[in-house]
């Protein structure tokens, strides 16, 4: 009788992105597959918590316009409240408003961090590596970029329209 064991690779984690700009989306499924992520886009509208729900992602990425009540906001104050999705780690992408951030805080999600506009893909992939693993991340090296080391979101979301 033989016996055979498969030893596969882990699965790499996935990650949901919610914005509603679908040239950013694009742009983050690319950058995060390349960056070892198993990238998941969703438009930040209705039935977006229901989606999360049956995806289980590692972690989430979720756009916050400078308007407070935006679909996004709404979908942030639900995730705070749900008692399985407010266990997984955000990342929230604020406007650098100097409210934004307060309101985030406000609605106390536990595993969250801020990502203030503009940010750049080298800090939003630090901030993801150190939700899903705080002690060693695999862009580690990017945690030390400074703020505007590459360009900022906009721009390179803006040159991939062009």
């Amino acid at each position: 009788m033989s016996t055979s064991l498969s030893l596969s690779a882990p699965l790499p984690p996935r990650v949901a992105v919610l914005d509603d700009d679908q040239a950013i989306l694009i742009l983050l499924r690319q950058v995060l597959t390349d960056a070892g992520y198993a990238a998941r886009t969703l438009h930040s509208g209705t039935g977006a918590q229901d989606v999360l729900r049956l995806l289980a992602p590692a972690a989430i990425i979720l756009d916050l316009p400078t308007a407070a009540d935006a679909v996004s906001w709404r979908l942030l104050a639900l995730l705070a409240r749900d008692d399985d999705l407010r266990r997984i780690p955000l990342v929230a992408c604020v406007p650098d408003d100097g409210h934004a951030s307060d309101r985030v805080t406000a609605l106390r999600h536990p595993r969250s961090t801020l990502l203030c506009k503009p940010w750049t893909l080298d800090a939003l992939l630090a901030h993801l590596d150190r939700l899903l693993d705080p002690h060693a991340g695999a862009h580690a090296a990017h945690a030390t970029v400074p703020p505007r080391a590459s360009a900022p979101l906009s721009a390179r979301a803006t040159a991939s329209r062009a």
